[in-house]
């Protein structure tokens, strides 16, 4: 089986299997902890709408998570859960080695915040003629995109540089993946789906550790966003 590596305080992504090792619709978020000698994980028990999420014993679970750029997915199961205080963690042992996705799936958050962003029908337009900034908010992030709403209505195929803070400002360049017209939402008339295509690693990690921050603070605090 290849080596799983994996460091204390890695971000997880967690895939929930049902009784038939069918991938349910449930995606969850989690971190690691410690690798036992017996080869099992301790992990935080995953998380879903800022509280724990629980997880019984037997569960089988796809764990996602990125090294050096990539994405790498492997199976396992769950053999304990623990506490230790107020802390809810899982003891899960690998069913798989890992396999390197394709596709980059990651955990998405729910939330609001400014976003500036100027549209542009090529990718190597020149600064000086994609335009002024206008304003958006995202309805969720993730650290492979982001859903924005906003007042005018983006093309499909088209190309966004955007700027949003996340304690610290992120820049990035997306595409438009899909673009939704939206009712009652006030002055944002637009739904868009925008994929990061040009975002360094030290900002999407930023967008990631954002995220994870988040949902701890959420539990803190003992608040849902149901």
């Amino acid at each position: 089986m290849k080596t799983i590596e994996l460091n204390l305080g890695d971000k997880l992504e967690i895939e929930i299997y049902n009784s038939n090792g069918e991938r349910t619709s449930l995606t969850l978020a989690s971190q690691f902890e410690r690798l036992l000698p017996d080869g099992s994980m301790d992990i935080l028990a995953p998380i879903k709408g800022g509280r724990f999420f629980p997880v019984n014993r037997g569960v089988e679970m796809g764990i996602i998570y990125e090294k050096s750029g990539e994405l790498y997915k492997f199976k396992a199961e769950v053999i304990e859960r623990w506490m230790s205080g107020n802390i809810h963690f899982l003891r899960i042992i690998p069913k798989s080695g890992p396999e390197r996705l394709q596709r980059r799936f990651f955990f998405r958050f729910e939330c609001i915040l400014d976003l500036k962003y100027r549209l542009f029908e090529k990718k190597d337009t020149k600064d000086a003629d994609k335009g002024s900034f206008k304003k958006a908010i995202t309805k969720d992030i993730s650290g492979g995109g982001l859903c924005i709403l906003t007042e005018e209505e983006p093309k499909c195929g088209w190309y966004l540089e955007g700027i949003f803070d996340v304690g610290s400002v992120v820049r990035f360049i997306g595409k438009v993946l899909r673009v939704t017209h939206i009712r009652d939402r006030g002055r944002f008339h637009y739904e868009a789906g925008i994929e990061f295509i040009d975002i360094s690693e030290l900002e999407r990690e930023k967008v990631i550790s954002f995220i994870f921050d988040s949902q701890r603070k959420m539990l803190r605090k003992g608040w849902s966003t149901k």
